[in-house]
């Protein structure tokens, strides 16, 4: 007897002693009177560690109550949204209780994406055509005839291709420049053509240059002027100056002849006679009008 009277006081003290070592968010009987952000943190931990184990507690509901002070929510709404859910969050957030439209339906619809975009592209419209009407007239005041710079010789031609930055003719340059327009003296034209070579075309009187070895083209069109002034000041170095060596024009004929070829090979190809096949041509069908003319002749 005296050992059984021990084992259910042993057990009594163990229970006891175990509520006492019992985590404060699984006793939400405790939860009252506890600041409200205490209350609300308690109440998080308890359903991460219960999981799907968690279950509504009266206690709990009471305590989250108490909270109303601190929260733009009423006790009556705080129990509602406690046992309802987010169903009914959304609704008191959405038509607060004190609202006059509470349990109305929202009647305003925005324009859908398409109609947007199409009042954007009108609106854009009637921007354009305002500036149009009443700004552009006042330009009138700053018109100027146009005159074709005569102390700028030299022409820089530069290709971008949108999409294929990585070609090598994105960096490319072409220098085009009349030797007459350089101020040199006849001397000095001729020793600069003889120097140019190739790239000096006695028709146009154009000097023609293009590079593309750097990756830049910034770095392309500093060459081509370097170049051109190394051209210039070895042209008015007239210790040699080359008098006695005529103009070079054979990559000029060179080139015409091949482009006279090339149009006299076009014009002179003929279709081989052995080739053709006439009885694989397609025969012609008749139409209405072809049966009425035969009809017509028989």
């Amino acid at each position: 007897m005296k050992n059984l009277a021990f084992n259910s006081i042993a057990r009594q003290f163990s229970t006891s002693a175990k509520l006492l070592n019992k985590p404060l968010y699984l006793t939400p009987s405790k939860w009252l009177g506890l600041p409200p952000d205490q209350i609300l943190d308690l109440h998080k931990q308890r359903k991460y560690h219960l999981g799907t184990n968690y279950r509504k507690n009266d206690d709990e509901c009471k305590a989250l109550m108490s909270t109303s002070e601190a929260s733009r929510f009423t006790p009556q709404q705080i129990q509602r949204i406690y046992y309802q859910g987010e169903k009914a969050f959304s609704e008191l957030v959405n038509h607060p209780l004190n609202s006059p439209n509470f349990g109305k339906p929202n009647t305003f619809d925005e324009y859908p994406s398409i109609a947007r975009l199409k009042v954007r592209a009108h609106r854009e419209r009637r921007e354009y055509n305002r500036i149009a009407a009443y700004e552009m007239p006042h330009l009138v005041k700053y018109r100027q005839d146009y005159t074709k710079p005569k102390n700028k010789p030299i022409t820089l031609k530069y290709t971008s291709i949108l999409g294929e930055e990585e070609l090598p003719i994105n960096q490319k340059v072409v220098l085009t420049v009349k030797s007459e327009h350089l101020g040199l003296s006849s001397k000095e034209l001729h020793k600069l053509r003889l120097l140019a070579g190739t790239r000096y075309d006695y028709r146009t009187d154009e000097i023609k240059m293009s590079t593309e070895r750097f990756p830049e083209s910034l770095q392309n069109t500093r060459y081509l002027l370097d170049t051109l002034k190394k051209l210039i000041k070895e042209a008015k170095d007239q210790s040699d100056s080359f008098e006695d060596i005529p103009l070079d024009k054979r990559h000029i004929f060179a080139k015409e002849r091949k482009r006279k070829n090339k149009k006299h090979q076009l014009r002179d190809l003929k279709f081989p006679e052995e080739w053709k096949r006439p009885e694989d041509a397609p025969k012609k069908e008749k139409t209405l009008v072809g049966y009425l003319m035969d009809a017509i002749k028989n």
